[in-house]
């Protein structure tokens, strides 16, 4: 068995062990803990009125004017008096680990600028749990017996990292089409599909055929545009006509435009049209539906044989190389979210692949039964392999100039009150940090407070040193190292 000396001593100083410090092996099995026997007592420190909230030393939580860790002179005041705890090394009256119950006027006040929720309330965290501002994680020590025992149990760290303070916004989203790129196909006079030529997902031409359509309209219209070609004819003639005599200004100019009006009314459709008709002399109530722009054949929404009224939809049209990602976000997420903010979309069944997009739209109203608003995004690769209709979860990445530290997500322990880290203050000697997180990417926690870039942070074994930080509360000797090899 490793055998580890363990410091819990609430001195912040880099020097040596101080007098009194509880050591704790774990080789032994002494049922002792670590940090010395904590006892239940109450000690209420009464406030004065001279004492201003100014007297502070967050830090280590007591008045700055009482504060030897931080000015060491006032040390042989309190020993005189009696008021010091030899076993954490501070005054009696400031040690919170042999007096839970220690209250300074200061935290009074601070409590009314910031008060904590009641016990009897509920307290959700959605993200990280909060630290507690005082607990016995603040100043303490772990201190192995040598580097080589450190090694020997698996201790390795790495270099805490800077970077830019990026914040994310998560929710489920989902991919439809463009509807700026995308065509309904539909028919200015009644009509039922008598076939489909097209299939939905085919891709189609700008004019190929995408049904045959029957309508009891059709035959006389048709023959309506035989005798309009007629006509048409004989009106051009006298528009060439006309145009001659304009050249000589033997007719005004208004006459002319009569007739040229004229002879667009009588045109109707185009030349091709016109003809087809007159030479299959086709006066038949079917004629053809075309697709009016190159795309997917999204939707075929007409069913055979079903009569429809004009200007009803028949199929959808889209362009397969412009989706947009739609998410629905929380009230509160919505207000954090900016035009042109970036995004990304991961599939349900995509594995890890992504697909990037941009923020173009975002919703200023909320579904009332939900209470979500849709924000969207158009995708940015045209090359992607995304499918309308397909599900998945939206991340929105807003990033900010402020500097952040960037420390592996298996670094960071919850202690039973505290997201801490251990930093490496020597091979030997540890020393646990309470941190702020925020969410990162991959294997990485972005950290707002409790680091500096370039410190060393335990990954492998901070486990391990958790474990010895709460040998208070589990007891000493619970739990060994085997030796390696």
């Amino acid at each position: 068995m490793l055998s580890i000396g363990a410091i819990a001593s609430l001195g912040c100083n880099d020097g040596g062990i101080p007098e009194g410090a509880a050591h704790a092996n774990i080789a032994e099995s002494s049922g002792r803990p670590a940090v010395g026997s904590i006892e239940n007592k109450e000690a209420i420190v009464l406030p004065s009125e001279e004492e201003h909230v100014n007297d502070w030393c967050a830090e280590h939580l007591v008045p700055e004017s009482r504060c030897t860790l931080c000015n060491p002179a006032l040390i042989s005041g309190f020993k005189e008096s009696g008021d010091w705890c030899v076993e954490h090394g501070i005054p009696e009256s400031n040690c919170r680990l042999c007096n839970p119950g220690i209250r300074f006027s200061q935290e009074e006040f601070l409590d009314a600028i910031a008060p904590e929720l009641k016990v009897t309330e509920i307290d959700v965290e959605l993200n990280f749990r909060p630290n507690a501002r005082a607990c016995a994680t603040d100043g303490a020590v772990i201190r192995f017996a040598s580097p080589s025992t450190a090694d020997r149990a698996g201790i390795d760290v790495q270099a805490v990292r800077a970077a830019r303070f990026e914040s994310a916004v998560e929710a489920p989203a989902e991919i439809v089409f463009d509807e700026t790129n995308a065509n309904v196909v539909a028919s200015i006079i009644p009509a039922l599909v008598s076939r489909w030529l097209a299939s939905p997902g085919e891709f189609v031409a700008e004019g190929e055929l995408l049904a045959i359509l029957k309508s009891p309209d059709i035959a006389r219209l048709k023959s309506t545009l035989v005798s309009s070609r007629a006509r048409y004819d004989v009106e051009r003639r006298e528009l060439e006509r006309r145009r001659g005599m304009r050249e000589r200004e033997m007719i005004s100019q208004a006459d002319f435009d009569m007739q040229s009006a004229a002879a667009e009314e009588a045109a109707g459709l185009s030349e091709s049209d016109i003809g087809e008709i007159e030479n299959s002399r086709d006066f038949s109530n079917e004629f053809y539906l075309r697709s009016p722009a190159s795309g997917i054949l999204v939707e075929r929404i007409a069913q055979l044989g079903e009569l429809l009224e004009a200007g009803s939809a028949f199929a959808i049209i889209a362009d397969p190389g412009s989706m947009w990602i739609e998410a629905r976000l929380t009230e509160k997420q919505m207000k954090e979210i900016r035009i042109k903010d970036q995004l990304l979309f991961s599939s349900d069944g995509g594995g890890l692949d992504r697909a990037g997009g941009e923020i173009i739209w975002i919703s200023r109203f909320l579904d009332p039964h939900t209470r979500t608003g849709t924000v969207r995004a158009a995708v940015v690769d045209r090359n992607h392999d995304l499918y309308a209709g397909e599900f998945g979860r939206a991340k929105i990445i807003r990033a900010k100039n402020t500097e952040v530290c960037l420390v592996p997500k298996d670094a960071v322990q919850w202690e039973g009150c505290c997201n801490v880290v251990f930093i490496m203050e020597s091979p030997d000697r540890y020393r646990p940090r309470k941190v702020l997180l925020a969410d990162g990417e991959g294997p990485y926690y972005q950290v707002t407070e409790g680091v500096r870039p370039g410190e060393s942070v335990v990954v492998s074994g901070a486990f391990l040193l958790k474990t010895e930080l709460k040998k208070s509360s589990i007891g000493a000797g619970c739990c060994g190292i085997e030796p390696v090899g």
